[in-house]
């Protein structure tokens, strides 16, 4: 976001809302920043990164080992309001 609260739209990057499930069983809700010409499942499995950023809905930022996820799914930002 930018100083006045807005996004700003990337023309490399998307946003992607996840529910993401980890190996001790936590749950994250939030969004990844993909390449925009790349499926989720192509950033999950480049072997050079190792960790990826989880931006959660309540602002926080969790650096996730890609070890360490045990579920990724996909979710419209429509089922966030469930």
């Amino acid at each position: 976001m930018n100083k006045t609260g807005v996004n700003k739209m990337s023309l490399t990057r998307k946003d992607t809302h996840v529910v993401m499930t980890l190996i001790d069983d936590t749950i994250l809700k939030g969004t990844l920043v993909i390449e925009r010409t790349a499926r989720l499942s192509d950033t999950l499995n480049k072997h050079n990164k190792d960790f990826i950023v989880l931006s959660d809905y309540e602002g926080n930022h969790h650096i996730i080992n890609k070890h360490h996820i045990i579920k990724v799914i996909e979710i419209d930002s429509l089922e966030l309001e469930e």
